[in-house]
């Protein structure tokens, strides 16, 4: 008799507070769009799969802001949307264009046709600077709706009356139909937390919290539990940092039992990192159960765990059982998520076709299964945790047919069985764990928040602002002799209190230095100093200098533009004698103590003449010389004409579900070369066709040079393009076909004859 598999699903939600005070719009609008996309459907699919059960994790931040919006809330997207376009002015049409194609580009811009003749038509006339005065006030209405419109998912359109009539049509939309969109918007907005709690109290679903602004709790507790080389300047833990993590879980607890009628079992720490003080906190609070990544546990039990060529557990058996660390007086369960599977969801599966690669989880869950039939225990869990919001945009039909597939195909196999977590650790003894590693489910370590110089300038920022607080609340509490007065230092108290937990969310950190780009940093930027700002002006007190002056990082970004032509002599010699490269573009990349070693370049020259374009790459030799494997170096250059009608994605692969704004452009050209310490082979152009596939070319005019440097020459000839023809590009470094960085990450550089 075969023995049963316990699968638990556990699909994590999370936006950041996207307002600049309890009071404001939101600055972005992702809480708005994943709402309608993501989280309803998510669950409702239930409805289709009786026997399947799901655990999901919700944050009590993404929970405040759903509930703003209920309220009446609005983003500065959606503030465009209901506007009359006859009010609109330059800067809100530019702004429509440079925002309202941020969607994915096979999946959600090519399903609406009209929606991609008017990005094709953005392309085209991108290097005019009449870009605004090329569209009418029609167009800019037919760009808002559809952007919309595909923020909605399809399963919605018997649902909400009106939708399927709005999802059909793609043109001529009205004030009203816009006014219609954002009314089933809302509809859907506020089914989602009443339905959870339907869900939740039928029993189909737990539901877990998350500490209220999503900290990072070891951070918060002892910023050197680290153990990283680059924590300069830093203080050993942030003042009142102890206190602050037993605060952002007990709201959290109060959060969701206010939402869902009870006290949660389980909490997902943010970002899965974990120490062991982190774990007394959870014991503490009686918390059941947590998730984390395999890492911790390979850390943890000194052992790691060795896979087959096909990613396969060699032994799955200490994966598949709860552990509690031996001496936890209260015994937090903790459960280790298989990684395999969360990437292959996260950023493996999206590219394929949706039921072949649900039947290839499958098989891979029944390799699990197959290989525990001879453990000693009777009941094992195998646990896919990962986000469940931001993956499905590469998916075709938002993940439609992956989900349905793979749900059903466990619901018919007798011998799987989704579970809840508090179910099944109420059933089974937990494995004793001897001590648990500190780190997160990215490298084991918490070097995507602390470390980079960048995110160090914002802890010192954040632990300064905490010394201020303590500072100014000691001065009211003092001079308030009324209880009106005591009253009013309470409420600035809180007030403050707030935006200092605000401030501590995982985002700001995330987002600041490398290797992360949001396309939004400036944003996010503004939104963490616009935080720790508000504690200033609370109490009444000038706002310090430095909280004025952005921290964003300008990697990528040219510290200069082409001001002429060159025709350079391609040698691959660094010496420019005779100043060839004087008058090109030059994109500088700055090495950091944290991520040099993963950079094969250091710096970008461009420029064009009446016949060629022209690349140089500054080649970063500590690292190149570390491998001689070209597939460790790998540079492909992306082009855009404005005259080609065909457009076709990137074939690099991202690592993360955090897409860079130029990554989701469509290109014309893509011309590939890798090079290791010594030898550079040939450059590859490929052109785009119809269906956004990619036609290798021939390249007889080009010429390359590989000594110190990197140089190129392309000819316009070869990419069968007329001379003094401009053309948009981005420089993506990967390796092995998996991007490391995008040079410029948020808009494409232009090179044009006309400079």
């Amino acid at each position: 008799m075969v023995k049963k598999l316990n699968i638990a699903f556990v699909w994590h939600f999370h936006q950041p507070s996207y307002q600049e005070n309890s009071q404001g719009d939101f600055l972005m609008p992702w809480v708005r769009l994943h709402a309608t996309k993501d989280y309803l459907d998510m669950l409702t699919r239930l409805e289709d799969f009786k026997n399947i059960k799901l655990n999901f994790n919700i944050s009590p931040v993404l929970i405040d802001s759903i509930e703003k919006y209920i309220q009446g809330a609005k983003d500065i997207h959606l503030k465009l949307l209901l506007c009359d376009i006859k009010d609109l002015d330059r800067d809100d049409k530019l702004f429509i264009l440079e925002n309202f194609f941020d969607v994915n580009y096979s999946n959600m811009l090519l399903s609406r046709s009209y929606y991609s003749l008017l990005n094709e038509k953005r392309v085209r006339c991108a290097a005019k600077t009449s870009l605004v005065d090329s569209f009418t006030d029609q167009d800019y209405a037919d760009i808002m709706a559809n952007f919309t419109l595909c923020w909605i998912d399809k399963r919605f359109k018997t649902k909400y009356d009106g939708l399927s009539y709005l999802m059909e049509k793609e043109k001529d939309f009205t004030l009203e139909d816009r006014q219609k969109i954002y009314e089933i918007q809302l509809k859907i907005i506020k089914d989602i937390l009443p339905t959870y709690k339907k869900y939740q109290d039928d029993g189909r679903i737990e539901i877990s919290t998350n500490p209220y602004y999503h900290p990072i709790l070891p951070l918060l507790i002892n910023l050197s539990e680290t153990n990283y080389p680059y924590i300069e300047n830093l203080p050993k833990a942030l003042l009142g940092g102890l206190k602050d993590a037993k605060e952002q879980i007990s709201m959290a607890l109060d959060k969701f039992e206010k939402t869902f009628g009870k006290r949660p079992c389980g909490m997902w720490l943010s970002e899965q990192c974990v120490s062991k003080k982190t774990l007394n906190l959870l014991s503490n609070f009686k918390i059941n159960w947590t998730v984390l990544d395999e890492g911790i546990l390979s850390e943890s039990i000194g052992r790691e765990f060795s896979r087959d060529f096909e990613g396969n557990l060699e032994d799955p058996f200490a994966l598949c059982v709860n552990y509690a660390l031996k001496k936890d007086k209260n015994r937090t369960n903790i459960i280790f998520a298989d990684s395999l599977f969360a990437n292959l969801v996260g950023f493996g599966y999206g590219s394929y076709d949706s039921e072949v690669a649900a039947n290839d989880l499958y098989e891979k869950i029944k390799t699990v299964q197959n290989k525990l039939q001879n453990s000693p225990k009777e009941q094992h869990l195998l646990t896919i945790a990962m986000d469940g919001e931001n993956c499905w945009e590469s998916y075709q039909n938002d993940g439609d047919e992956f989900l349905n597939t793979l749900y059903r195909l466990i619901e018919e196999d007798e011998t799987l069985n989704t579970v809840l977590i508090s179910d099944f650790v109420s059933k089974s003894q937990a494995e004793d764990l001897p001590k648990i590693a500190s780190g997160s489910w990215i490298n084991r370590s918490f070097e995507l928040w602390v470390g980079e110089p960048t995110k160090n300038v914002a802890w010192r920022y954040l632990n300064q602002t905490k010394e201020d607080f303590d500072k100014f609340l000691k001065e009211i509490l003092l001079s308030a002799k009324t209880n009106f007065d005591k009253a009013k230092a309470n409420k600035m108290m809180h007030d403050a209190r707030e935006e200092i937990f605000i401030a501590e969310g995982s985002d700001w950190f995330w987002w600041y230095g490398e290797p992360n780009e949001s396309g939004s940093d400036i944003i996010f930027d503004y939104l963490f100093r616009e935080r720790l700002r508000n504690v200033y002006r609370i109490f009444s007190k000038d706002i310090p200098e430095y909280l004025n002056i952005p921290l964003i990082s300008m990697v990528g970004k040219p510290i200069r533009h082409a001001i002429g032509h060159i025709s350079p002599t391609i040698d691959g010699k660094a010496d420019d004698v005779y100043g060839e490269w004087e008058n090109a573009g030059y994109i500088f990349l700055p090495d950091s103590p944290t991520f040099s070693k993963m950079k094969s370049i250091k710096g970008i020259y461009y420029g064009c003449d009446n016949e060629n374009l022209y690349f140089k790459f500054e080649v970063s030799r500590q690292t190149v010389s570390k491998t001689n494997h070209f597939i460790k170096n790998q540079i492909h250059i992306y082009l855009r004409s404005p005259i080609q009608t065909a457009l076709s994605p990137l074939r690099v692969i991202s690592r993360t579900n955090n897409i860079y704004p130029t990554a989701k452009n469509g290109f014309s050209h893509e011309i590939m070369f890798a090079f290791n310490k010594d030898d550079l082979l040939p450059p590859v152009l490929s052109v785009a066709i119809q269906g956004g596939l990619w036609q290798m070319k021939l390249m007889k005019h080009d010429k390359y040079a590989y000594k110190d440097v990197i140089e190129l020459k392309i000819s316009y000839k070869d990419l069968g393009l007329e001379e003094n023809t401009p053309v948009e590009f981005c420089v993506v470094s990967a390796t092995g076909g998996i991007i490391n960085e995008i040079y410029p990450q948020d808009v494409l550089l232009t090179l044009n004859n006309n400079v």
